[in-house]
């Protein structure tokens, strides 16, 4: 597989390459190296992500879903979970969908930042991301790591 260097911007890289280093340290740290939707919800109530942070990544994800004309449930339902992708069950989904509300207690919030971040995750690791969309793609990525950053691994 090739993938030409000038295809993608160098910028676009370097975030896409910080989101794994932080994600790896994010799943060390919290995830015993296997996050899973489950146990996002039951580490939520131990991780503190800076409420600004949070809120600003459910604002650039809003700003995503409104440019593709998809309402919040259409954006979790299709936009994170692709055509191939494993289906989330419907309390996550309704936890994703009320982070972009952003209504709901402090830890149901962190769960669903977390929970896309994961769904986010699973989609570039596992191919459901188009190369070619990855430029259109920097805020999501630049935002995702402003949130693992906040969160601080104790490394």
């Amino acid at each position: 597989m090739e993938i030409k260097s000038n295809n993608i911007n160098d910028e676009t890289v370097l975030e896409i390459g910080k989101f794994a280093i932080l994600w790896n340290c994010f799943e060390k740290e919290y995830c015993n190296n296997n996050c899973k939707a489950a146990v996002i919800r039951e580490k939520a109530n131990l991780i503190q992500i800076d409420i600004g942070t949070r809120a600003k990544f459910a604002d650039v994800i809003n700003k995503r879903r409104i440019k593709l004309g998809q309402s919040i449930t259409e954006y979790i339902t299709n936009g994170l979970h692709g055509e191939n992708a494993h289906g989330s069950p419907e309390t996550d989904m309704n936890t994703m969908c009320k982070f972009l509300e952003k209504c709901g207690d402090n830890d149901e919030l962190v769960c669903g930042c977390l929970l896309i971040i994961h769904r986010i995750r699973n989609n570039m690791m596992h191919g459901l991301k188009v190369i070619k969309e990855l430029n259109d793609q920097i805020e999501l990525f630049r935002s995702a790591n402003e949130v693992l950053e906040s969160i601080r691994c104790r490394e």
